[in-house]
């Protein structure tokens, strides 16, 4: 005959203050990535700004040479820039 021999684990209780705890890293962590969206969004318009400054300076080169493409190169940064 074979005996088996199983434990039951105890019922662990709550830590005091990890309802609060868990609250305040939840708290936290939301405010982390609003931070972040918004950081990534500032970037964003910072990288397009700079693109389209370089075209801007592209276009002014070009002004001399052709003066309809130079005006719708502006007219695209102009766009790019928006969104």
């Amino acid at each position: 005959m074979t005996t088996m021999n199983v434990t039951i684990p105890r019922a662990v209780a709550v830590p005091r203050g990890a309802a609060a705890a868990a609250a305040v890293f939840s708290y936290l962590l939301g405010a982390l990535s609003r931070g972040a969206a918004v950081r990534q969004q500032r970037r964003a318009l910072a990288t397009r700004a700079a693109e389209a400054a370089e075209v801007r300076t592209l276009a002014m080169q070009m002004m001399k040479e052709d003066r309809r493409y130079a005006a719708d190169l502006l007219a695209a940064a102009d766009r790019h820039e928006l969104g």
